[in-house]
């Protein structure tokens, strides 16, 4: 049944591999960030390079946005804040839901995505 020359299994495989890796080096910080903490220092050394871990403030914003939003506008910034979801855009444009002369300001080509998926 196979008519891609080994090619999808090949595929298949290095994904395994780059979701294990992404998980091995996620336990991996978690280890060095433990570390630090108990050396009470921001720089790790190996044999070869130095890790600084540097903690810092993150911003999680509430999932519904709508309130954050009203009041930035209502505060006058909303224009300093917001920006043009691209994500967005780009679909909308492709179906053709977009003023035509803001879609003639872009251009559109040919791609491809692969995705895999039990037989």
């Amino acid at each position: 049944m196979s008519n891609d020359n080994g090619l999808v299994d090949e595929f298949e495989k290095l994904h395994r591999q780059k979701e294990e890796i992404e998980q091995k080096e996620d336990e991996l910080k978690k280890k060095l960030i433990e570390l630090a903490k108990e050396k009470n220092t921001e720089v790790l050394f190996g044999n070869n390079k130095k890790c600084f871990i540097k903690e810092y403030e993150k911003v999680i914003f509430p999932e519904d946005k709508e309130q954050i939003v009203k009041l930035i506008k209502e505060k006058g910034v909303y224009d300093k804040f917001s920006s043009v979801n691209y994500l967005k855009l780009g679909p909308a444009i492709i179906k053709g839901e977009v003023d035509q002369e803001i879609a003639n300001l872009t251009k559109k080509e040919k791609s491809f995505r692969l995705s895999l998926r039990d037989i």
